[in-house]
C-alpha cells in the first residue's frame, strides 16, 4: 500500500467516524426537541383548561349566588347611615394603638371632642 492510499484510508475513516458522531448528536437533540415540544403542548392545554375554569368561576351570576348563599349580606338600613356631624373629629388612641403612616396620638384630647369609646357607648 502506498502512502497516498493509506492517508486516504485514514481520512475516509476519520470522516466516517465524525459523520457518525454528528448524526448521533443530531438525533439526540431532535429527541430532546420533540420532548420539549410535547411538554409545551401539554402546558398550553393545561393553561387552556385553567382559563376555562377561571371564566366559569368568575361568572357574576355564580359569584352573586355564592355571596347570597354563604355571606350574610343585606342592604344598608337607615340606622347604618350617619351624617358628617356624627363622625368624630379625632379618635382617641391608647398607648398601644399605632396607626401606620400617622404620628403617634397626642395624650391630651379635649373632652368636647367625641372619642371612639363615647361613640360606641352611645350606640
Amino acid at each position: 500500500m502506498t502512502r497516498f492510499a493509506a492517508s486516504w484510508l485514514i481520512a475516509v475513516t476519520v470522516g466516517a467516524l465524525a459523520l457518525f458522531y454528528v448524526s448521533h448528536t443530531v438525533e439526540r437533540l431532535e429527541e430532546g426537541l420533540a420532548r420539549q415540544q410535547h411538554a409545551i403542548l401539554q402546558h398550553q392545554e393545561a393553561i387552556h383548561v385553567l382559563e376555562a375554569e377561571w371564566s366559569y368561576l368568575n361568572q357574576p351570576r355564580r359569584i352573586a349566588d355564592l355571596a347570597q348563599r354563604y355571606l350574610a349580606l343585606a342592604p344598608l338600613s337607615a340606622d347604618h347611615v350617619v351624617g358628617i356631624k356624627d363622625l368624630p373629629q379625632r379618635l382617641e388612641l391608647g398607648n398601644d394603638d399605632v396607626v401606620p403612616g400617622l404620628p403617634p396620638a397626642s395624650p391630651a384630647v379635649t373632652p368636647a371632642q367625641p372619642t371612639l369609646a363615647s361613640m360606641r357607648s352611645a350606640q
